[in-house]
């Protein structure tokens, strides 16, 4: 595959795509979730230190970011071994968003000995965690006031457009395009982001034709993704006519550059 030499006309389809108001966003259901755990044997903590995962059903399986918190459990008592909390969080756009210092919604919470129920919201964005929460060991539970979220998130250096072609005819999935869409799911399968993916033909046969092959090239392509746990209310199919051909030709010219489905990430 030569994706690279196709980047003008992926970027012409991108800014199209989002000129034309096509700006579904990624569905959250079901949404994002937090587990966290803290560990202590000490005595009067102002708050422990803990590790914790997000989840992200919501985008694809097995979707999972490890993230650093600290501050959970303040103001524990006499020989607390254990806390725990998990739950769902809401009004995230993308991975960075669950960085930050989170607050009580109302007042200080307390969670007693065996469990209960915390509100936490981000200071700095619209972030809200509904957490219940447990706790082990010998004491009274906890008091919490604050805590604060680390998640290390890389910046995404994947490309935003690709091109997968086919041979005469055909609508099958082979080889060289697999490994271009195992590029598109390794850096996207687990990012805010839709996946555009717009079916061509050349211009060999009937018109009309050639939109049901295009139609069913943008198909085996959403099945490829979606098969690999992307989920599929992210994922979108637009076949193209002759007249928005890749590469312009007079009719009943052959040429496999024309015979592609080119994939656009919209974040």
């Amino acid at each position: 595959m030569h994706s690279f030499r196709y980047a003008p006309i992926c970027a012409f389809l991108l800014v199209g795509l989002m000129a034309g108001g096509h700006t579904a966003a990624a569905q959250t259901q079901p949404g994002p979730w937090v587990e966290m755990e803290s560990m202590s044997v000490n005595v009067g903590l102002g708050g422990q230190a803990g590790d914790g995962v997000l989840r992200l059903p919501n985008l694809a399986t097995n979707c999972a970011y490890p993230f650093k918190v600290d501050g959970f459990g303040a103001g524990i008592h006499v020989g607390l071994s254990k806390v725990s909390a998990s739950g769902p969080v809401a009004n995230m756009t993308r991975v960075g968003d669950l960085n930050g210092d989170y607050g009580a919604t109302e007042g200080q919470v307390a969670v007693l000995a065996g469990g209960g129920g915390m509100s936490m919201k981000n200071r700095t964005n619209n972030v809200m965690m509904n957490l219940k929460a447990e706790t082990t060991g010998l004491d009274l539970g906890f008091g919490a006031k604050g805590m604060s979220i680390r998640l290390l998130d890389q910046p995404v250096n994947a490309p935003r457009a690709y091109v997968v072609t086919f041979g005469f005819n055909k609508t099958w999935v082979n080889k060289d395009s697999r490994a271009v869409l195992d590029q598109v799911i390794g850096g996207w399968k687990c990012r805010y982001a839709n996946i555009w993916l717009f079916g061509h033909t050349d211009s060999i046969g009937k018109e009309d034709t050639n939109l049901e092959l295009a139609n069913k090239r943008a198909d085996a392509v959403r099945d490829y993704l979606v098969g690999a746990g992307i989920v599929p209310t992210r994922v979108f199919t637009q076949p193209k006519t002759e007249d928005t051909q890749l590469v312009r030709t007079a009719n009943s010219v052959r040429l496999r550059t024309n015979r592609a489905v080119v994939v656009v990430v919209q974040e």
